[in-house]
C-alpha cells in the first residue's frame, strides 16, 4: 500500500511539473512568435505586457522585413521543391521545404544571445517585435513552408489526381490510407524539424555574438534594401520578359509578399480573439487552401461541355496561376508557425487545433476540387 501511494504521488508530481513546464513553454513561444497567440495561463506572469511594435522604429521596418523574408522564402521553397521532386518520389519536395523551415524556426524562437543587447536596451520589449527577427520567422520561415501545398498533395494522393500520375487504387478506400500517409509524414517531419532546430540552437547559442544596436541597424537596412531591390527586379522582369518557364518563379516572388503580409496582419488581429486557438493562423491556412483549390481548378479543370479542352489554355495565364499557387497561397499559409503554435498549446488544445486545421482545410479542398473532378474532370496543366 505504501509503495502504491508513493508511486501515485510521484505520478501526480510529475504531471504537475509537466503542466508548469507547458505553461512556461507556452509563454516563451507566444512572446517569440511575432504574431503571438492567446494561451490560458494557470499562473500570473511576471513579464510585462507585450509591446506591439518597437517604440523607436515603428511598424515600417517590420512591414518591409516581412516583404524581404517572403521573397527569399518562396525562392527557397521553389528551389528545394525543384531539387527534391523526381520521378518515383512518394511525396513532393514541399515536405523538405517544410522540414527546413521548421528547423530554422526552431532555432529562431529559442535564440537569445543574438538579441540580448537590443532587448536589454529597452528599445524592444521582446525579440518578437525586432524587424529582422520578424523577417526571418514570419517572412522567411512562414513562406518557405506551405500548409496549402500539403493539403493539395493530400487531396491529390487520396483522390488519385496527381498530374501525370494515376495509380488506379484497388478501391476508393485506399485513398484514406494515402491521405493519412501524407499528413502523418508531413506533420511528423515538420515537428521533428522544429525540435532539431531547438536542439541546435541550444548548442550554438552561447557561441553566437551579441548584436550591438549600431550593427543591428545596419543589418536591418541591408535586409530591407535587398528585399526591395529584389522586388523591383522582379517587377522589371515581369514587364520586359514574356517568355520562358521561369515566369512562374517571377510571378511567385511578386505575389509572395502580399500573402505573407496578409497572414501576418490576420494573425496579429485574430490570434488574441480566442484562448487556446490561434484563430488568425487558422483563418490564413483555411483561406489560403481554399484559394489554392480554386486556382488549381482553373489551371487543371476540363472545360464543361467539352472535356477535350480545358479552362486555361494560355501558357502565360497558366504561369500567373502557378505564381498565385506558389507565391500568394504558399505565403498566406504556413507550417512553421502552425508547428510553433502546436508546441505552445497544452496537449488537449494542441490536438484540437491541429485536427480542426487539417480537417477543415482538407474538406474545402475536397468540396472545390473533388466535386469538379467527379462531375467534369481534371487534367494536366498546360505549363
Amino acid at each position: 500500500m505504501a509503495l502504491e501511494f508513493r508511486e501515485g504521488s510521484f505520478q501526480e508530481e510529475r504531471r504537475h511539473v509537466h503542466r508548469e513546464l507547458e505553461n512556461l513553454e507556452a509563454e516563451s513561444l507566444s512572446e517569440s512568435l511575432p504574431e503571438g497567440f492567446n494561451v490560458e495561463k494557470s499562473y500570473t506572469s511576471k513579464r510585462g505586457l507585450r509591446a506591439v511594435y518597437s517604440r523607436t522604429s515603428g511598424i515600417m521596418p517590420i512591414f518591409l522585413s516581412v516583404v524581404s523574408g517572403s521573397i527569399w522564402g518562396v525562392l527557397g521553397r521553389k528551389g528545394l521543391m525543384a531539387l527534391t521532386t523526381y520521378n518515383g518520389s512518394f511525396l513532393s519536395g514541399v515536405i523538405w521545404a517544410n522540414f527546413a523551415a521548421c528547423i530554422v524556426m526552431g532555432m529562431a524562437v529559442d535564440s537569445t544571445n543574438l538579441w540580448r543587447e537590443l532587448i536589454d536596451s529597452g528599445d524592444y520589449a521582446n525579440k518578437g517585435i525586432i524587424g529582422v527577427y520578424v523577417g526571418i520567422t514570419t517572412g522567411f520561415c512562414g513562406t518557405l513552408s506551405s500548409f496549402s501545398s500539403v493539403m493539395l498533395e493530400a487531396f491529390n494522393k487520396s483522390a488519385d489526381t496527381l498530374p501525370g500520375d494515376y495509380y488506379s487504387y484497388p478501391n476508393s478506400a485506399y485513398g484514406i490510407m494515402e491521405f493519412l500517409s501524407v499528413i502523418i509524414a508531413h506533420m511528423c517531419l515538420s515537428l521533428t524539424g522544429f525540435q532539431i532546430g531547438k536542439h541546435l540552437i541550444d548548442v550554438v547559442d552561447p557561441a553566437l555574438p551579441v548584436l550591438s544596436k549600431k550593427f543591428y541597424r545596419t543589418l536591418e537596412k541591408l535586409w530591407i534594401i535587398l528585399g526591395l531591390a529584389a522586388f523591383i527586379i522582379i517587377i522589371v522582369l515581369i514587364g520586359v520578359k514574356n517568355d520562358g518557364s521561369w515566369r512562374s518563379w517571377t510571378f511567385a516572388c511578386f505575389f509572395a509578399p502580399f500573402g505573407a503580409l496578409s497572414r501576418f496582419f490576420l494573425s496579429k488581429y485574430l490570434n488574441p480573439k480566442i484562448k487556446n486557438f490561434p484563430l488568425g493562423t487558422f483563418t490564413a491556412n483555411l483561406w489560403g487552401t481554399l484559394l489554392l483549390a480554386i486556382f488549381t481548378l482553373l489551371g487543371r479543370g476540363k472545360l464543361p461541355g467539352n472535356t477535350l479542352s480545358q479552362i486555361v489554355t494560355n501558357v502565360l495565364s497558366c504561369h500567373v496561376l502557378t505564381g498565385l499557387d506558389d507565391g500568394f497561397c504558399g505565403a498566406l499559409t504556413t507550417v512553421s508557425t502552425f508547428v510553433v503554435e502546436l508546441f505552445g498549446l497544452n496537449t488537449l488544445h494542441s490536438y484540437r487545433y491541429g485536427f480542426y486545421s487539417i480537417a477543415s482545410s482538407y474538406i474545402v479542398t475536397m468540396l472545390v476540387l473533388g466535386s469538379y473532378n467527379w462531375t467534369v474532370g481534371l487534367t494536366n496543366p498546360v505549363c
